[in-house]
């Protein structure tokens, strides 16, 4: 029996044509990432950083050499809170302190930690980066070398490394 093309599969979906959205793309995180590592290496730091979507789905991650373990994740998990929360992930902490909501509301993948940064271009939500090694100091400032080089608000990130000065 011959096989016959599926056609209630589009031709697009078969030729991989069909994208999720005009978030952002590989090129763009692998460029982020030489920035946050640049800035890292400039201060002395081994640390991760991570790239995720506008859905929370990791796009890319990069662990220096001797960078602790858990940071892995961490960075991850700051990437996904600033993404899902649309606030910078150190942001959370305050608002769960402060009783504004309650514990139960917060994810397992939850970190409100410094470091992580809504991606915000043109009014929209592009992505998150998380970055994790370092102090808060070290890791905003990362995050905020990741956040320029995508061409995306350092707005919040320059408002955090002012308190922290």
């Amino acid at each position: 029996m011959a096989r016959t093309k599926d056609q209630s599969v589009p031709e697009a979906w078969r030729a991989g044509k069909l994208p999720y959205s005009a978030g952002i793309t590989l090129a763009v995180a692998k460029k982020m990432l030489e920035a946050a590592e640049a800035a890292a290496k400039k201060q002395g730091l081994a640390m991760v950083m991570a790239i995720v979507d506008a859905g929370g789905h990791l796009v890319a991650v990069h662990r220096m050499d001797n960078s602790m373990l858990a940071s892995i994740n961490i960075a991850m998990d700051k990437a996904f809170t600033a993404v899902y929360g649309k606030l910078p992930s150190q942001a959370w902490r305050n608002i769960i302190q402060e009783g504004h909501i309650p514990p139960l509301f917060i994810h397992e993948h939850w970190a409100p930690f410094p470091g992580g940064f809504p991606m915000v271009k043109e009014g929209q939500m592009w992505g998150g980066v998380g970055t994790s090694g370092a102090t808060a100091y070290g890791d905003t400032s990362v995050a905020r070398a990741a956040l320029l080089a995508g061409g995306f608000s350092t707005g919040d990130a320059d408002a955090i490394l002012a308190e922290l000065d």
